[in-house]
């Protein structure tokens, strides 16, 4: 009996302790709160949360997953900042017409992880967009690529109907214009998927089958994607208010020189980083590397600049294809081809479209190019200077030039095709340039 009663006192004192313990343990001052998720799309979504309360933290961030009540074991993604207040995150590669459940969550410092509520959001399903060479898109949003393009060309069947397809980014002109990309299905009916990423910029990804360049796009990022809108030419023709590949069209800024082409070619170039002395833009690719223009003499034929987008072809000032083709760009009808550069709903102007401009249409006063000012408009074009024949950048200080969809007839032995141009010496309607030269294009509206 003596020996159970101080058994049982025992116990008793450490229950006693271990309750004064718990007591005096002080509660975690820490609130969590799941945000609804926003920007759907087949493959990814924007979550976040919110954190509140006075216990420091050392992370925070959203988890998610199929089932209903996810934590850090399942998928996640950890915000930059670990301090208290609203955020939000990237989830990426999810599957299509799938149901998820998506939670904040914090840890404190102390090593306890607090999950905010539960909420559900369900993916989209995979719509392909229609196909183009350009596609024009937002940041932190989902690009779906027809793979089918690449068989339309005068190539031929380029992808067969069972070929194993890899996704490649091959370039973007700043860091975090492009999230990801993979590939969804195979052969023929597979689909390129790009999440682009949080800034502006220009990209071009490609399609691989036994690692072999199949085709490649240009994706063009830019928070202005959903308000891009025309001016009105003299001649009544509708231009896109912007060069293709601009990122801005803010007087004075080199953002509005966009990106630049071989006549003919699909595939864009950077230009200059800055006006004035020419300067390459550093190129990142999504494994850290920083990929360049590479040169090769030519001509080359068109599988050699399909195979090659990354490639500039010299030519000494006659053109980069070895053969006269002077309708790259634009059918018999007028109608714009497999090889067009701009995005859907627009294509590389013809020279009648910019008939009838003249200096007065210009106000020659504004830094980096002149702004146009035909019946009370004002828009800015841009000192976009050149790539010349050898692959160098050329005239970025005090000329613009843009490609339309013709070649000068006749015109065999020099290669040369049309272009207006307007600069320090004036302004020109028509004026010739070699093919092998890279130039800005404005796109317009079909």
């Amino acid at each position: 009996m003596k020996i159970r009663f101080k058994w049982l006192l025992l116990a008793g004192i450490m229950f006693a302790a271990v309750s004064c313990n718990k007591e005096e343990e002080p509660a975690l001052d820490l609130q969590v709160t799941t945000k609804p998720v926003s920007n759907l799309t087949a493959f990814s979504a924007m979550g976040g949360g919110s954190v509140s309360g006075t216990e420091p933290i050392s992370e925070r961030g959203i988890c998610w997953g199929k089932s209903d009540n996810p934590t850090v074991d399942d998928a996640s993604v950890a915000d930059i900042d670990p301090v208290e207040g609203d955020y939000s995150s990237r989830i990426v590669k999810l599957d299509p017409a799938t149901k998820y459940y998506v939670r904040a969550y914090a840890v404190s410092t102390s090593g306890k992880t607090i999950y905010g509520n539960s909420l559900s959001f369900t993916t989209a399903d995979v719509v392909a967009l229609s196909e183009s060479n350009s596609y024009l898109a937002n940041p932190n949003d989902a690009v779906i690529i027809p793979v089918s393009r690449a068989n339309k060309s005068s190539l031929g069947e380029q992808i067969s109907s069972n070929d194993v397809l890899v996704a490649e980014l091959l370039w973007m002109d700043n860091m975090d214009v492009i999230d990801t990309v993979f590939v969804h299905g195979t052969g023929s009916t597979g689909k390129v998927v790009v999440l682009t990423g949080n800034v502006d910029g220009n990209a071009v990804v490609t399609v691989k089958v036994n690692n072999n360049i199949k085709w490649s796009w240009h994706i063009w990022v830019t928070q202005g994607a959903n308000s891009v809108s025309t001016i009105t030419m003299p001649s009544g023709a509708k231009l896109m208010d912007r060069n293709l590949g601009a990122t801005s069209k803010t007087i004075s800024e080199i953002g509005a020189v966009g990106v630049q082409f071989q006549f003919g070619r699909k595939d864009p170039f950077t230009a200059s980083a800055s006006f004035g002395t020419p300067s390459e833009v550093l190129l990142y690719d999504l494994a850290g590397n920083n990929p360049s223009i590479a040169t090769v003499a030519g001509p080359k034929n068109l599988a050699f600049a399909m195979a090659n987008p990354l490639t500039y072809v010299k030519s000494q000032w006659v053109d980069w294809c070895d053969q006269d083709i002077r309708t790259w760009w634009k059918n018999e009808e007028g109608t714009k081809t497999v090889y067009d550069p701009c995005p859907e709903g627009w294509r590389v102007p013809a020279i009648e479209d910019y008939a009838g401009l003249a200096d007065e249409h210009f106000d020659k006063t504004v830094q980096g190019g002149h702004n146009f000012i035909y019946n009370g408009q004002s828009n800015y074009f841009a000192y976009t200077g050149y790539r010349e024949v050898e692959g160098a950048m050329d005239a970025t200080a005090n000329y613009g030039t843009m490609w339309v969809n013709s070649a000068i007839p006749g015109a065999t032995g020099t290669g040369a095709a049309l272009s207006p141009s307007f600069g320090v010496g004036g302004t020109a309607a028509v004026n010739g340039a070699p093919r092998a030269r890279a130039l800005s294009i404005r796109c317009i509206k079909e």
